[in-house]
């Protein structure tokens, strides 16, 4: 019952992002909101699935928005070099596409934890992108599977012409529960150590929601 009823949530929430990302522009807070609702799920805390995205959603606006748009543009930019360097248009070695991956998955990398973290903390863009490359160097084996997790799933949904219709109902949120199982430890002990002592280091500048 607990499984069917995650199931359930999962899918209701992965309509709810996908509904207010369409303005990509708000697309940062959308998954910062469905990151929120993730953990409490996790932690069997949630309440109204509904008012509580859509609380989360209007409080990450303003933080998760410029994140997102930044991330947007770098991956878009190396997106399109790759493209080009791929398809021979700029008559470049292919060895320059080592550059473009490895670009793409440090923002990546990033990705995965900056989302969650301005779910859960209120600060500047930049500690939030400090502290996201911070936890994506120190956990790089979990760094590593959430990448993975984020980018398989999402791309086996969308090319697989029978599994498009679960992108609709599982694409963007499973990947979500995955990375929370992965990451949540992570916050959890460092928000343990940062009450019994200051860790500079990371997460600094915040207030937790």
């Amino acid at each position: 019952m607990r499984a069917l009823t995650d199931l359930s949530t999962l899918v209701f929430l992965n309509i709810l992002t996908l509904l207010f990302s369409l303005p990509i522009v708000t697309a940062g807070a959308a998954l910062a909101a469905m990151h929120y609702v993730i953990i409490e799920m996790i932690e069997e805390r949630g309440g109204s699935l509904p008012g509580e995205f859509w609380k989360r959603f209007k409080e990450n606006l303003k933080n998760a928005t410029p994140i997102w748009l930044i991330l947007l543009a770098a991956a878009g930019f190396l997106y399109a070099d790759m493209r080009l360097i791929g398809g021979g248009q700029l008559g470049l070695p292919r060895a320059m596409l080592i550059p473009i991956y490895a670009g793409l998955f440090v923002t990546a990398a990033i990705y995965v934890y900056v989302i969650p973290l301005t779910a859960r903390f209120v600060y500047s863009t930049g500690a939030a992108f400090k502290n996201a490359a911070i936890l994506a160097a120190a956990y790089f084996p979990r760094t590593v599977l959430m990448v993975a997790a984020s980018a398989v799933i999402p791309f086996l949904l969308l090319n697989v012409t029978r599994l498009l219709p679960l992108f609709f109902l599982l694409g963007i949120s499973l990947p979500g529960y995955l990375c929370a199982l992965l990451y949540k430890p992570i916050f959890d002990r460092i928000i343990g150590e940062k009450e019994e002592e200051d860790r500079p280091w990371v997460l600094d500048d915040e207030t937790e929601e």
